[in-house]
């Protein structure tokens, strides 16, 4: 049975039980899984280096910020004039379940964007964010907008 004062702090019955019977024999040294002494008094430079294209990326993040803001308004306006058209409780759930999922897409893609193409090159951001635009546009909205603006245009 172990006593605490059996306990070696420093480990060195650890290293004997990472050593097999002749190893010496053969040359080989006991795996070291400490990781290698570092000096004490080794500087640490904690400036944040500049990566090429860094720029650009924050560029083409800020860029598309407004237009994904844009389309999370809209498709807040968007649903409020949509209905089911259900009697049922658990249509009208699924239903407004969808309209809360439609208004977060926007904001979604746009952090998965910036999350799933931080290592990658400044165009590929660019072009899944363009994309993101392209797939969210909120149809229903410019739908209601055309057609109040056509509405508008034929009264004058």
């Amino acid at each position: 049975m172990a006593r605490p004062d059996d306990f070696d702090p420093h480990g060195e019955d650890d290293d004997e039980a990472l050593r097999w019977a002749g190893d010496e024999e053969r040359g080989r040294d006991a795996p070291n899984l400490r990781g290698p002494e570092l000096p004490v008094d080794v500087p640490v430079d904690d400036a944040p280096e500049v990566v090429p294209g860094s720029r650009g990326r924050a560029a083409s993040t800020v860029a598309f910020v407004v237009p994904y803001l844009g389309y999370a308004v809209a498709w807040i306006f968007a649903v409020q004039n949509l209905s089911s058209g259900s009697t049922s409780l658990p249509s009208e759930v699924l239903w407004q379940f969808g309209e809360f999922l439609t208004i977060l897409a926007a904001p979604l893609w746009f952090a998965a964007t910036l999350t799933l193409t931080r290592e990658l090159r400044p165009l590929v951001r660019v072009g899944w964010l363009a994309l993101g635009l392209a797939v969210l546009l909120p149809w229903p909205f410019l739908l209601d907008l055309y057609a109040a603006l056509h509405i508008a245009g034929s009264l004058s």
